[in-house]
């Protein structure tokens, strides 16, 4: 074998294993906490495994991916907790359908298929997940009451829960953390990295002080500890603005293993939800999936956030090499603080006039005595239909002498009509050896 494909068959490899791990792993312990009317596990985040696995391949490798996560469902499902066969299918084929129509319906409408970083990625994930999980859990329902009809179908949304809260957890961790670099972390700011930690220790802990009956009982002084279950996400806030989507899908995977554990416990302010031992599991996946929501939400502001911060960073540089070459330089004024912010090349060889930011006062009085007042007004006036849109001024250079420029000028309007900045250009005018 050359070197190549030595490395395509490990690349392929090593993947198919992870999850077979990983979904032989977290299906056994799934499995050991069912309903017990409809046999549908209370948790089921292997269904989040296998639609990161199609969102992320392509169509070809699709089978591959269905055909194990199926394998390893329904042997599970028939060695933990004890299925027949048929209704062992039932469940796979549910899990293989819902996730092969998400995946196909979000690869079809997304444009970055590796991310969730976008609100638009996000919506046409989450939609038809939700769609795709109702009528999932009504199929099911229906398959499970032909299969036995001593099981009724109006339980159909525990099934629907499990699938839903299941995928929103475990479906963005696999996707946010595939595209994880060690090089990025390493160029992280060190203010995020701390700033992230503290929101993500603080969510923890914030979580754990709700759940933990003696601690909240001291804390709140016997208030209700469920009116206070939603408080300590106001953290995650936090953790997108310093860790993006990568560390708020972290953060909601180890909620989710804390509130899990005290309810499963029969603690928390879920823990003896209706007295029944299957309904504390399922009341505590609204607050997860709220969590996982609001998750995907604020890491995908976050993103767009630091695209357009990138984005107008590259167009600032872009404009300062293009203000280099052609010796102009970029001017706004603002009217409200009579302010000139400058941008192009400094030290510039239009001298001190032309400061990174400056007062109108000390613009002025660089130029010529007998240019100030009608450069005054002509800056005034610029927010007018009909005021000029050059001007010719002479000003003091850092030659010390006084040189003929040109300015053009614009007003920039908010949507309510009025001026919000003048921008424009200032550019040599006549000879300009002096540059």
């Amino acid at each position: 074998m050359t070197p190549t494909s030595t490395n395509a068959a490990r690349n392929i490899f090593l993947p198919r294993l992870a999850f077979v791990l990983a979904y032989g792993l977290l299906a056994v312990l799934c499995m050991r906490q069912r309903d017990t009317v409809t046999m549908s596990t209370l948790l089921w985040p292997p269904a989040g495994l296998l639609l990161a696995a199609l969102m992320l391949s392509c169509r070809r490798r699709w089978p591959g991916w269905m055909a194990l996560s199926a394998t390893l469902h329904i042997a599970s499902s028939i060695l933990v907790a004890q299925r027949g066969l048929a209704a062992s299918l039932i469940f796979a084929v549910g899990d293989l359908v819902l996730c092969g129509a998400v995946a196909a319906i979000w690869r079809a409408r997304t444009a970055d298929r590796r991310s969730l970083a976008r609100v638009g990625s996000v919506l046409w994930f989450v939609l038809p997940l939700a769609v795709g999980a109702v009528a999932g859990g009504w199929l099911v329902a229906q398959g499970l009451h032909a299969v036995d009809h001593a099981i009724d179908t109006h339980h159909w949304y525990i099934w629907t829960q499990a699938a839903f809260v299941g995928c929103l957890i475990t479906t963005p961790l696999i996707i946010a953390w595939s595209n994880w670099r060690t090089q990025a972390f390493i160029e992280q700011d060190l203010r995020n990295l701390w700033l992230g930690l503290a929101a993500a220790l603080a969510l923890l802990a914030g979580t754990t002080l709700v759940f933990n009956k003696q601690w909240s009982d001291w804390l709140w002084q016997g208030r209700p500890a469920a009116d206070l279950t939603y408080a300590p996400l106001v953290f995650l806030a936090f953790v997108a603005v310093a860790w993006g989507q990568a560390g708020c899908t972290l953060v909601v995977t180890g909620l989710a293993i804390v509130t899990g554990s005290y309810t499963l416990s029969g603690l928390g302010p879920y823990g003896s939800v209706g007295g029944a031992g299957s309904v504390p599991l399922v009341a505590i996946q609204g607050f997860l999936g709220a969590a996982a929501l609001l998750s995907l939400l604020l890491g995908a502001l976050s993103a767009d956030r630091e695209r357009a911060a990138r984005e107008a960073l590259a167009w600032k540089q872009q404009l300062q090499s293009a203000l280099r070459t052609s010796h102009h330089l970029a001017w706004e004024f603002f009217p409200d603080t009579q302010r000139v912010v400058w941008l192009g090349e400094f030290p510039s060889p239009y001298g001190p006039a032309c400061q990174p930011s400056t007062t109108v006062e000390q613009w002025l009085s660089h130029v010529h005595e007998e240019d100030r007042e009608r450069l005054s007004a002509w800056v005034e006036s610029t927010g007018k239909p009909d005021a000029a849109r050059r001007m010719r001024v002479r000003l003091r250079c850092a030659d010390g002498l006084y040189h003929e420029v040109e300015l053009n000028g614009s007003a920039v309007r908010l949507p309510d009509g009025s001026v919000a900045s003048v921008t424009g250009l200032l550019s040599p005018w006549g000879d300009t050896s002096w540059l």
